[in-house]
């Protein structure tokens, strides 16, 4: 297979990816340190109630319960508000600050942002009946509203950067699949939910997508759901889970970097307790092990070489804000780390 151009920016190899939430509680505090990142992104506050990342894009729903714990009655006014409507939308400053603040600092060459996938967003909001949203209607309702928040954000977004990263948080996706299997949701199947993930993208941006349970096993009828996908910037936690897979994925793994995807590789632990050794010493023994993995698998090295970002395991919600502001401020060392990793293996 052709190798074609990757998705991921060169001078973005080795960078630091940022999930999206931060460990601090002044939506303010993370502005210094993020903008200054080679890769700044808008960022999520969650100790902040209104930030939660299902609250702050379900607050846009007409009949959304604030006070209550993620309660949705969608009557068929609402939904035929959101499903027949292809304009943007956008969360407003009290739900999304960073939206709101960021843009004052640029411009910026390359912006990430990111929102919450359809199925987490199904899986997580309730009627106030105590069901969960998951069935093929409510799919079709949250893909049109992330589709159009995904249009709010380029169009709120895009004048300050020369490139935007969208990237969509799906923590939920395999509690759905396994409620599929189950057959627990009607009608709705596995590859709507896929239909439902590649439909959010809009042209403009780079495509990324943030799985936070075991990468390996992401896979339903023979079929991986993020190396056989549309290629996108992947990221993995693998601090958690060793990156040792077997040949069929390490070949389903070189197609999707040859086809253009890359890896925001979930070294450092997201939490203080996490760290034995500093920062900089616990990535450089998580690089090692972690690319020593794939490549003894048979992942590419030459691939993963071009192809690689490097992030914490997951988000920084539950981080100290000091663990947070260091995590950024000695960052601008990774990609000097990442290289000399990576020529340990040629």
């Amino acid at each position: 297979m052709k190798e074609v151009k990757s998705l991921l920016p060169e001078h973005l190899v080795g960078a630091f990816f940022a999930v999206g939430s931060v460990g601090t509680e002044e939506p303010d505090t993370p502005l210094d340190y993020v903008t200054s990142l080679q890769l700044p992104y808008t960022y999520q506050v969650p100790k902040l109630r209104e930030e939660d990342m299902v609250r702050q894009f379900a607050s846009i729903i007409d009949g959304f319960e604030e006070d209550g714990d993620f309660i949705l009655d969608v009557d068929m006014y609402t939904y035929h508000d959101i499903v027949s409507n292809d304009g943007p939308l956008l969360p407003d400053e009290f739900h999304a600050h960073s939206l709101y603040l960021l843009p004052k600092h640029g411009p910026y060459d390359v912006l990430k942002t990111q929102q919450t996938a359809p199925a987490t967003m199904c899986f997580s909001i309730r009627g106030s009946d105590g069901r969960q949203l998951v069935s093929e209607q409510m799919l079709r309702f949250f893909t049109s509203l992330m589709e159009r928040v995904a249009k709010g954000l380029v169009n709120h977004l895009s004048p300050f950067c020369t490139e935007l990263i969208l990237s969509q948080d799906d923590p939920a996706v395999r509690f759905v699949i396994n409620s599929i299997e189950q057959g627990k949701t009607g009608g709705l199947e596995v590859k709507q939910i896929l239909r439902s993930i590649n439909q959010i993208y809009p042209n403009e941006i780079i495509p990324a997508y943030h799985y936070c349970d075991d990468w390996r096993e992401l896979e339903y009828d023979g079929q991986h759901l993020l190396w056989e996908t549309l290629p996108k910037l992947a990221h993995i936690d693998c601090a958690r889970y060793e990156a040792s897979v077997d040949s069929g994925q390490a070949e389903k793994l070189n197609k999707f970097l040859e086809s253009g995807g890359g890896l925001a590789l979930g070294i450092l632990p997201n939490v203080d307790a996490g760290f034995q050794t500093s920062i900089m010493d616990t990535l450089e023994r998580g690089l090692t092990t972690t690319l020593s993995s794939l490549i003894s698998s048979g992942v590419s090295g030459n691939l993963l070489a071009r192809n690689c970002m490097v992030s914490t395991q997951c988000g920084l919600s539950g981080a100290s804000p000091k663990l947070t502001e260091e995590i950024h401020q000695v960052s601008k060392e990774f990609p000097l780390i990442f290289q000399r990793v990576v020529s340990t293996f040629f």
